[in-house]
């Protein structure tokens, strides 16, 4: 079965090929930029070296060294500050897919799936099951029926405060213990990944 990870990498896969050619067109252009200023920069040095004494040439040498290494610093802040626009975009992007999903028939089995998944693997206790305001509403006699159903402690359904996406969120009465598997944590935990495989696409 699909898992929320694999939908989110689809997600992100999606958008890289876009993504890259954004990445092409923005590189390029750097590299063009400092191409023309690395040209005229070394026809300068060119003419000193016609008409100029060893002590100038030397010096212009050392301001060209200057400027090439100018250029190298400002193309590598661009790419960095481009991989940091890529990984917002990407993300945000990918959030918009996940909110597209949580509305969707496929959205259904992942949840029924993943509160019966939760509640089985937690130790006896008394738990909070946190949810949104709209799964209780849409799947208030599943919720019931699994709650009813099992047999680790007392567990009691709360509406979240937060906006999570989708998914739930297990907190024991005391505080102490957090299951979180709303679909936003399975996010964050995917942006080191995006961002790899970004940094992996601009190299």
């Amino acid at each position: 079965m699909t898992t929320i990870e694999d939908k989110i990498n689809l997600f992100s896969k999606i958008l890289y090929d876009r993504l890259n050619e954004e990445k092409e067109e923005k590189l390029n252009k750097f590299n063009e930029e400092a191409e023309i200023k690395l040209k005229y920069e070394k026809e300068k040095i060119e003419e000193l070296k016609k008409n100029t004494q060893r002590e100038v040439l030397k010096k212009a040498n050392i301001k060209a060294n200057e400027i090439v290494a100018k250029e190298k610093l400002n193309k590598q802040r661009d790419i960095l500050a481009l991989k940091d626009k890529i990984i917002k975009d990407t993300i945000s992007e990918v959030k918009e897919k996940l909110l597209d999903f949580v509305n969707s028939k496929e959205y259904d089995d992942y949840f029924m799936n993943i509160l019966k998944k939760s509640l089985n693997e937690v130790d006896h206790g008394k738990y909070y099951v946190i949810l949104l305001d709209r799964d209780i509403k849409r799947y208030e006699s599943y919720i019931k029926e699994v709650i009813e159903s099992n047999s680790h402690g007392t567990i009691e359904v709360k509406i979240s405060n937060e906006d999570f996406i989708g998914g739930l969120i297990i907190r024991d009465f005391e505080g102490r213990f957090k299951v979180d598997n709303s679909l936003c944590s399975k996010l964050e935990e995917s942006k080191e990944i995006i961002g790899v495989k970004i940094m992996e696409m601009l190299a």
